[in-house]
């Protein structure tokens, strides 16, 4: 088990993982989910998405324009409509229904279609529900001269109108509220409501496969505000006892691995025996395959089961039956959380999980441990009625401790108790066979428990106290210890004290171990890391990092046995990929110089010097050699894949090094004609860049040393071709085996052919999971076998997904590249709305979505880091959606932020004895504001942008480029779009983004960057979206509202809309279709077509007056 940083607990979890893949395996995205609506005034209100279908006349013309939007009267609704109803007279299930009318038109009747458990407002099924009709304003003077411009684009044979959107449930709320949340217009709502795909989990033998359906729609805002807690950084759910607003599945079914998904109902085995209508999270299967685990919860909605803590089930998968495994007491048995042990009908005992930090871990094939809620716990602390005291921070002692802003920290003695309540657990040892549960841990805040990989021991770590009032959970004290898997102690490993003055630094780290982990490669032997300079990068010390290595058996047999040194590294040190004894990789870097280092050893003989492998800067992206891929052990860890030479291999490499030879003399033949001077051949085998090795007959073609299989990205100036390649360790040399060509984008994922962990790995038939698509076409799975030395790959198809909006199937996309006044490279996307014909239709209006890099050096700043070939991925607040409105899209040109824009410059500092080299946020505007004009320069000199109608927009470090954009360089957009962002940089005094410095090393470099202070210079209208609850540091709410205060002060065009219940990315249905409907409205009113609701604004939001809206 592993903390959960984010708190988004999705299920499909690795039993056991390699370093590459861990974090990525443990942590997952948050992903659009559903909940239950309450019944208060609904009108449509579907448990699942609802298709749209229009019985009136299709002639309607706001049935695939976009006139003015209207509140949303219900739950669900089409957005270019008003509703004919009132509120519900009684709950029932059947098909409801309700009359649309526009002023401009006939009535239409609506009907949901495909709906399960409707509960609307209708009596009857096909009766009307009766009400007062509210009619659409008429169009203003405005809206109707930009009509005759969106009819120009309409007009054209190749812009057909758009079905209407499908709808999900939302907040119930009073219709024409003038703050109420707004759909945008159908045919950006449609894409947003477009259905999820399911989600894979191979089997250990890849046999089978779990399709884990995920929920139709976004959470309405009354799932994401329902209580939640603000902890010590983080966000707690007091009635599950987990992280709050976690994403979750709604379906689980076996299928068999030749099928293809999305598989046919009947070939997917349904897991059946749970409670119908769980949310399900936590999903893993055991070792061997023989069992499935995951947890449930109740959605907490209208006839459901009360909110509580997560239940655990196993499934058997040759069966699909399921039973549970651990959970609560029923609420009628008790009045604590978690009662005394009973039994259980299948002799388990009631114990619900505490999800908090960790969930539960496979110890072997048939026994996990979990973390459950203490025996007895009480209900939590009630907040004393009188203040104990005042509030005191103390630093008498002068110690130096600076930290960001960090959200959601501790404030009291009363946060501290409640942080102890819902943060701890007992560890709880499970045999799913027998049902014996023994509890092998007593209450503490357990934050990791880690089996080894063979499954004899645990790594366990626990927070302890003092808490602190200034830094999150992950710096309280903590304390590791090795136990083994009955719960008696083997050794400490470590007790690291309160961390509140780790420097604000790039590679600055906690003193005393860290990292402390299994490795992958041996049954039970623990390693970790200790920085030899305190953790302080300051520090000039030689080495920086040691890394320790202590065998569980030793320590259990010996007391005081002593950690053993396998490596060191001046760099700071980031982790080992794991081989087997003999092979080991040590990954060492710093921030400073951009530098990379590789370093081949072996565990088993750490005195024997380690060697080079590669050492880079690792923002040349062209040099990129990838990264080993890994394979699956006996025990379920993931480790680097060696790969055992096979005869038609051998053979092939034979003729690549007969033709590299022959490659290599006569290319000196040449050379010593032209110069009489030798000649070294060298080949990029088709990498676009970086030199490499060809294979020689005494490298990789001789068959003998150690042979990796490496994948990576191929970045290079004609765009990314991803690869895979064999290389020879000893030696450097490299066989491309495989290469993604246009006009797809490829790229090669897992092995599928390591299901038995002891045999040798060939390339002659190995498989691997590939992931094909194009610019029309979405991502595809394929199983990849490979033959002949990668000269012929049989596939298998492995998913057929339909295209996720077909609407916009054929919609343009370019990839551009333009200079930068100082000549630096630039890279951005066009997109253009399908149809599109620029001597019919002339430049469009343009919206340019961005987000600055800081960069070391010009060369690595103008690099291609993106394929033509790729598939457009459409999110749930891309500005991709407006290309479906007519616009044309800039998305992502890179706006680099570069240290050495004068060159030369850090040469004389280093020349200069206390000259400092140049920061790249000493010239952050002029930076910005040149990749800016470029950027805009391009597509208009291409005809396809008309200049006074260009838009700029961004989130977070975006959304701060957005204002100072708008503030610096007023001739280059009409209007602007910040989300989430920060706009006073002294708010964040020691630091942000990637500035080290502190305000008072660097004050005119803070204010200068902070928009904030450039307010009495904001011309352009500025639209500002920030959600109430956002927990990133350094963009708490207050910055968008002091900002808009400051334009407002000063006369500018300007509007703040606060979301309700959203952090730092939003979430709910309703909070993601307002923010739409804004964006929409806003640009539409000062960069686009004119479209805009004539009362969307009110007189007083131009000029600064009160035009702000809290959602």
């Amino acid at each position: 088990m592993q903390a959960c940083s984010t708190g988004s607990a999705l299920g499909v979890r690795l039993a056991r993982s390699g370093p590459f893949v861990r974090d990525v395996a443990r942590r997952h995205p948050r992903m659009p989910s559903v909940a239950h609506i309450p019944l208060h005034r609904l009108y449509f209100t579907s448990f699942t998405t609802a298709s749209w279908v229009a019985l009136g006349p299709a002639r309607a013309p706001w049935s695939i324009a976009s006139p003015p939007s209207t509140s949303i009267p219900a739950a669900t609704s089409p957005r270019s409509a008003a509703l004919r109803s009132g509120p519900m007279s009684a709950p029932l299930r059947g098909p409801g229904s309700g009359t649309w009318r526009t002023a401009q038109g006939p009535s239409v009747l609506l009907l949901p279609h495909h709906a399960i458990g409707v509960r609307g407002a209708a009596a009857a099924a096909g009766s009307e529900s009766e009400g007062t009709p509210v009619e659409l304003p008429p169009a203003s003077p405005d809206a109707v001269a930009a009509d005759a411009v969106a009819a120009t684009v309409a007009e054209s044979p190749t812009f057909q109108p758009l079905p209407l959107a499908t709808t999900t449930g939302g907040t119930p709320i009073h219709p024409g509220s003038p703050n109420g949340y707004k759909l945008p217009p159908p045919e950006i709502a449609a894409i947003v409501d477009a259905p999820a795909q399911p989600s894979l989990s191979y089997s250990p033998d890849r046999k089978t496969f779990l399709q884990l359906t995920r929920p139709p729609s976004l959470p309405p805002i009354f799932e994401m505000s329902r209580p939640e807690l603000k902890l010590a950084g983080l966000r707690v759910d007091p009635e599950l006892y987990a992280r709050s607003k976690m994403s979750y599945y709604t379906g689980i079914s076996i299928v068999p691995a030749s099928e293809v998904v999305p598989a046919p109902p009947d070939k997917c085995r349904q897991l059946i025996g749970f409670p119908a209508g769980s949310w399900i999270n936590y999903v893993s299967w055991s070792p061997d395959g023989t069992h499935i685990a995951f947890t449930i919860r109740s959605p907490g909605g209208p006839g459901d089961p009360p909110r509580g803590p997560l239940e655990l089930w196993l499934a058997d998968p040759a069966t699909g039956t399921c039973r549970p495994a651990l959970r609560p007491p029923p609420p009628a048995t008790t009045t604590t959380v978690a009662a005394p042990a009973v039994s259980m009908p299948l002799g388990l005992p009631y114990r619900g999980l505490n999800t908090v930090f960790d969930d539960y871990a496979w110890l072997d094939d048939d026994t996990l441990v979990a973390a459950v809620l203490p025996e007895g716990l009480m209900a939590p602390p009630p907040r004393p009625t009188t203040p104990p005291g005042p509030k005191i921070s103390d630093n008498t002692a002068g110690k130096k401790a600076q930290n960001r802003t960090w959200p959601d920290l501790l404030k009291d003695e009363y946060d501290m108790a409640v942080f102890e309540h819902f943060g701890v657990s007992e560890l709880l040892r499970l045999d799913v066979r027998t049902g014996e549960a023994v509890v092998i841990g007593p209450p503490r805040m357990y934050i990791d428990v880690d089996p080894s990989p063979d499954g004899r021991y645990l790594l366990i770590t626990w927070l302890e106290r003092p808490y602190s009032t200034a830094v999150p959970c992950g710096r309280f004290p903590r304390r590791t210890q090795l136990w083994r898997r009955d719960g008696t102690l083997v050794r400490e490993l470590a007790a690291l004290p309160l961390a509140e003055n780790i420097p604000i630094a790039f590679n600055s780290c906690r003193a005393g171990p860290r990292g402390i982990s299994w490795r992958d490669d041996a049954p039970a032997e623990v390693y970790w890391i200790e920085a030899q300079d305190g953790g302080d990068p300051a520090v000039d010390v030689s080495p920086r990092d040691v890394v320790l290595a202590l065998a569980a058996d030793d320590a259990a047999d010996n007391p005081a046995v002593q950690p053993r040194q396998l490596a060191a590294t001046d760099l700071r040190c980031g982790g080992v990929a794991w081989c087997d004894g003999g092979l080991a990789i040590l990954f060492e870097s710093w921030y400073k110089t951009r530098r990379s280092v590789w370093w081949r050893f072996s565990p088993d003989r750490p005195h024997e010097p380690k060697t080079v492998i590669f050492d880079r800067n690792y923002e040349d992206v062209y040099s990129d050699p990838g990264s080993p891929l890994t394979r699956r052990t006996r025990w379920g860890t993931y480790t680097i894949a060696r790969v055992t030479p096979d005869p038609v291999t051998l053979a092939a490499l034979g003729e690549a090094a007969a033709a590299a030879a022959a490659a290599a003399a006569a290319a000196a033949a040449v050379a010593d004609a032209a110069t009489g001077n030798g000649a070294t051949s060298t080949d990029n085998n088709g990498s676009g860049g970086g030199v490499r090795k060809v294979v020689t007959a005494s490298g990789l073609g001789s068959g003998a040393g150690t042979w990796l299989l490496m994948s990576g990205s191929g970045a290079s100036p004609e765009g990314n071709k991803p690869f895979l390649e064999l290389m020879h360790l000893e030696s450097g040399e490299t066989h491309r085996l495989w290469q993604s060509q246009p006009p797809h984008y490829e790229a090669m994922g897992s092995f599928m052919s390591d299901t038995d962990p002891e045999a040798p790995l060939t390339v002659e038939g190995m498989s691997l999971m590939l992931t094909r698509e194009s610019a029309s076409d979405p991502p595809q799975s394929f199983l990849t076998t490979f033959h002949d030395a990668g000269r012929r790959c049989e596939e298998r198809r492995v998913t057929d997904f339909p295209h996720p909006y077909p609407q916009l199937r054929d919609l343009r996309r370019e990839v551009l590249r333009y200079p930068r006044s100082d000549g630096v490279m630039l890279t951005a996307t066009l997109y253009l709305p399908p149809g599109y014909d620029q001597a019919t239709h002339g430049p469009l209006p343009c919206i340019v979505w961005a987000y600055p890099r800081e960069y070391k050096t010009k060369e690595a700043a103008g690099q291609m880091r993106r394929s033509p070939h790729q598939f457009t991925s459409i999110g749930s607040t891309s500005p991709t959606l407006w290309l479906t409105r007519g616009y044309a899209v800039l998305d992502g040109p890179t706006l680099p932020i570069v240290a050495d824009v004068q060159e030369g410059s850090e040469t004389k500092a280093d020349a200069n004895e206390g000259a400092k080299a140049p920061e790249p946020n000493d010239t952050f505007v002029e930076q910005l504001t040149d990749g800016a004009r470029a950027a805009v320069t391009e597509v208009v000199r291409r005809g396809v942008a008309d200049p006074a109608r260009v838009s700029v927009g961004g989130h977070s470090y975006g959304a701060f480029m957005t204002a100072n954009l708008v503030a610096h360089a007023p001739d280059l957009f009409a209007a602007g779009i910040a989300r989430t962002g920060a706009y006073n940089r002294t708010l964040t005094p020691f630091g942000f983004q990637n500035e080290e410095r502190t305000l008072w090393q660097a004050p005119e470099v803070y204010n200068r960057m902070s928009p904030f202070m450039m307010a009495d210079k904001v011309s352009k209208p500025l639209l500002l979206i920030h959600g109430e609850d956002d927990s990133n540091p350094g963009t708490f709410p207050l910055q968008s509202e002091r900002f808009y205060q400051a334009l407002k002060g000063h006369g500018a065009t300007c509007r703040l809309v606060l979301l309700p219940h959203e952090g730092h990315g939003y979430g709910a249905y309703e909070s993601i279709m307002h923010t739409l409907y804004e964006q929409d409205q806003w640009i539409e009113r000062y960069a686009g077509y004119g479209r805009s609701d004539p009362g969307y604004l009110t007189d007083d939001t131009a000029g600064g007056s009160e035009g702000s809206s809290s959602d």
